[in-house]
């Protein structure tokens, strides 16, 4: 093992040898294009000076300031080689707060050329609420029909049609399945003051979708959580991550809206708004659900221009909504909707307005640099050895060394295995392993190889062995290409394996091993990080010292991509934090108020466990529970609120908080808190 494991280290050094030319860091605004000129007009149209003169036949705007004020809006092309733009308008008699408000409008317009100019045809849907529409995005369908999306002054709804021109019908209301996540991520909820003040609860905001090269329709809103539909249009689009941005480097946490996705030189992409400064990101992902990466500023407002062939500047006070335009695989183009003063001075029939402008693409500068960025990452990762406490080593009949690397932007180990055989008496795979000796939890979410394009079919999962030898007993459970949930267990040194298979698991894949004593548990969840479900339990009679780690199986004579994030090994007896780390607090609760589930601590002292519910509406408590947890454990807790009946018109927060024994619940080393529903009669 000590000869493998050196050749390995040898293969990282000379791969870090190859890592030599940097690659050079851009903005995607540098790929921007000057604006062609058509008509720089100065007398006769609205603007401050800033914006003065311009091209007013760039994008879609009412010249002479008479009628409208437009934002939004995305392009299509129809199969003519007409452009579409599907955006929103309002009263110029209308602020700016006002107009989109209350003032909003879905409208139509149409342009022989990419950059414009665009006519207004008029509302697209006038016979629904007078064409009431804000967010407004268009897009073709799977099927290569017309669809317009509303969200912020609509729930979130979808009209259809045979023809760019219309007539637009509503197909419905988008469907979200939040799949464990917290709801406010897909729709305003109680939590935005904001949406509270102007009655927006239960709305969508900036929905985005379009459909991947998978063939699913993908929607992104506010917060970037990702969420994808088999179904169709409508959905039911189910949540599979957290925010696109959560706890990323250099990113803000908090006032980021409009985003804008896109699929183009093998990376899904993310433009997205810091509004409080107008300064957009650049995100990147491979599958379009995990281990998103900021590439940088996207915009800058205070740093940013647009300018024309003839050299001409143009500076907007105000530039948001980036929308992207792709055609072909390429991005040709993106819109943004810009104000000329601070949307707080845009008042009524004044001076001042809003346009949609488009902005041109260098697309294959673009393309080449997106190459050799993932390149470089490819290069970085697999020159980045994996984290000094742990090991590897290929058990049992020898192959080529397998092609392991390191991305530590997104604590992500990628495990290219070679052939692999585990279901005989003796096996023969690749293995990354701690050695332990103490009862113990290994857990890590397996990236999902259904939407990623791995080259070949692959296991990967995670194997507790009583030794590294091949006839080792083992327990292991792995999720294969097709999401299926394999459980092995070998009893007794040389004996044969048996597999069960457990049927089905969608993604995002969260899977755990816990020993204790002889006992080992496997638990999954595949709706957050903290709804474990125990799916097999297994008796393995272990030496001292032990084995935990990640395993990569591929079929014989293949090589297959594994991909492990967010890896940990604690001892159950001296965890690496204290708090809760499971549970199974429900997403709808009986009017009765009795609420039962499971809960794991892991703690080094004494702590209480304290359950609340609460009234969303009207803020009333009901009753406490408490429990202690003495050492790290996993318990079946029951909680009722002492009353008859809870109001089935209301919401209501589920609150947990782990507290240190004979303290109070400001020294809280660890809280949670789900919102919860009444179940339907």
């Amino acid at each position: 093992m000590k000869k493998i494991l050196c050749f390995f280290g040898i293969i990282m050094m000379f791969s870090s040898c190859s890592v030599a030319k940097r690659h050079e860091k851009k903005k995607l605004q540098d790929f921007f294009l000057p604006i062609e000129s058509k008509s720089l007009v100065s007398d006769g149209i609205w603007g401050d000076t800033c914006v003065l003169p311009r091209d007013t036949m760039n994008g879609l705007e009412d010249t002479k300031m008479k009628h409208w004020c437009y934002w939004d809006g995305s392009i299509v092309k129809d199969d003519e080689g007409i452009y579409h733009m599907y955006s929103s308008r309002w009263s110029q008699s209308l602020s700016h707060g006002e107009g989109w408000h209350i003032g909003t409008k879905a409208v139509h317009s149409v342009s022989n050329r990419l950059e414009g100019p665009y006519k207004d045809l008029g509302l697209v849907y006038p016979d629904f609420y007078d064409g009431l529409g804000h967010n407004v995005v268009g897009l073709r369908t799977k099927e290569g029909k017309y669809a317009v999306v509303v969200s912020e002054s609509l729930p979130g709804n979808v009209f259809i049609s045979d023809s760019p021109y219309g007539p637009f019908e509503l197909l419905g209301e988008i469907k979200i399945d939040n799949n464990g996540f917290y709801p406010g991520f897909t729709r305003y909820d109680e939590l935005d003051i904001g949406a509270v003040k102007a009655g927006a609860l239960g709305k969508m905001s900036n929905v985005m979708i379009f459909v991947r090269p998978d063939g699913k329709y993908m929607l992104l809103a506010r917060h970037c959580v990702p969420m994808i539909s088999d179904d169709g249009i409508l959905g039911s689009y189910k949540v599979l991550g957290d925010r696109a941005w959560e706890n990323m480097p250099d990113t803000p946490q908090y006032y980021m809206e409009d985003p804008t996705i896109w699929y183009s030189d093998s990376l899904y992409h993310i433009v997205v708004n810091f509004h409080k400064k107008d300064v957009s990101y650049h995100l990147t992902s491979e599958d379009g659900i995990s281990n998103w990466k900021n590439r940088g500023v996207a915009f800058d407002k205070k740093k940013s221009k647009f300018i024309y062939t003839d050299g001409h500047v143009e500076r907007w006070y105000t530039v948001q909504r980036p929308t992207v335009y792709v055609e072909n695989g390429k991005v040709k183009a993106f819109n943004f909707s810009v104000i000329d003063v601070h949307k707080g001075k845009d008042r009524g029939n004044d001076n001042h307005g809003s346009k949609i402008m488009v902005i041109p693409f260098d697309s294959e500068g673009f393309s080449k640099y997106i190459a050799d960025l993932r390149k470089n990452d490819e290069l970085t990762t697999y020159s980045t050895p994996i984290p000094q406490d742990w090991e590897y080593s290929r058990i049992g009949k020898k192959t080529n060394v397998s092609k392991i690397g390191f991305d530590s932007i997104v604590n992500t180990i990628y495990f290219n295995s070679q052939s692999s055989e585990i279901d005989d008496c003796s096996d023969s795979f690749d293995y990354i392993y701690k050695e332990m000796s103490s009862n113990s939890i290994i857990q890590s979410q397996i990236l999902s190889n259904d939407f990623y394009k791995s080259r070949n079919s692959v296991e990967s999962g995670l194997m507790l062995r009583n030794d590294i030898l091949p006839e080792s007993p083992y327990v292991s459970v792995t999720i294969s290409k097709d999401k299926k949930l394999i459980i092995r267990h070998r009893d007794r040194l040389k004996s044969k394996v048996t597999k069960v298979i457990l049927g089905e698991y969608d993604t995002p894949y969260w899977i755990q091993l816990q020993k204790n004593g002889e006992k080992i548990e496997c638990y999954v969840s595949s709706s957050n990080k903290f709804n474990w479900e125990k799916v097999y339990e297994q008796n393995l009679c272990c030496d001292d010292k032990y084995y935990v780690g990640m395993i990569s199986l591929s079929d014989k004579g293949q090589t297959g991509l594994s991909r492990f994030k967010d890896f940990e090994v604690n001892a159950i007896d001296n965890p690496l934090r204290d708090g809760i780390v499971m549970h199974t607090f429900p997403d709808t609760i009986p009017s009765r108020g009795l609420i039962d589930f499971d809960i794991q601590i892991n703690t080094k002292r004494p702590l209480y466990v304290w359950a609340e519910l609460e009234n969303i509406q009207t803020g009333e408590k009901y009753r406490v529970l408490r429990n202690i947890f003495r050492y790290s454990e996993r318990k079946k807790l029951s909680y009722d609120t002492g009353v008859d009946e809870l109001n089935p018109e209301n919401t209501y927060w589920f609150v947990v908080k782990a507290v240190p024994l004979h303290g109070h619940d400001s020294e809280s080393v660890c809280s949670g808190f789900k919102k919860i529903f009444i179940e339907n009669k």
